[in-house]
């Protein structure tokens, strides 16, 4: 939960690989910058090799090796990295419809690691990330270069600070995609 927490503030999201969002519908009165789109990598458009870090005190971090892909979102300006946020949420088992938040962990059936994906933002760009965490002492990790990623399809969401800030005060769960969408289309 605390990972959760840590990204949604830092407001990272999903990628796009040529793929461009569509503009989502308007949201409170001076708000129409709702942006949503959807990727779906397939094994080989994950890249190896990229790190992610995680800041374990002010001083030092600590990184994990990933699989990435970048996804590519001209609406991600400043502004949206500062009083906005960018949602990213995947289905976890393909083509059930059912909305996943990321970040995501999931620890494999013999408990020996995690599977996690997560995503960064930076201006015009969701880069998601794919990596493995020891679960237990002595566990051996899969070959992260060449595992077999299966092709999961992710939706992100640019909302800009305004409409951030009605959902917020409108009680609208954040790691509910269908909540948010439907609330977006009633304002």
């Amino acid at each position: 939960m605390r990972l959760f927490s840590v990204l949604l503030l830092a407001a990272v999201a999903v990628l796009a690989i040529g793929c461009e969002g569509d503009e989502g519908p308007a949201g409170p009165e001076g708000n129409a910058n709702v942006v949503t789109g959807t990727i779906s990598p397939t094994n080989e458009q994950w890249l190896w090799n990229s790190i992610y870090w995680f800041g374990t005190s002010p001083s030092s971090g600590t990184g994990y090796w990933t699989r990435y892909v970048d996804v590519y979102v001209e609406e991600i300006t400043p502004e949206i990295i500062s009083t906005g946020v960018v949602l990213v949420f995947f289905e976890a088992y393909p083509g059930t419809g059912n909305w996943t938040p990321l970040p995501f962990q999931f620890v494999e059936g013999g408990g020996n690691y995690i599977f996690n994906i997560v995503y960064e933002v930076n201006e015009g760009l969701i880069r998601l990330h794919f990596f493995f965490m020891a679960n237990s002492s002595g566990a051996t990790l899969p070959d992260l270069a060449t595992y077999p990623i299966a092709t999961y399809t992710f939706k992100y969401t640019v909302i800009e600070g305004n409409a951030l800030q009605a959902m917020t005060a409108g009680g609208v769960d954040l790691a509910d995609h269908d909540r948010i969408m439907e609330y977006l289309a009633t304002q």
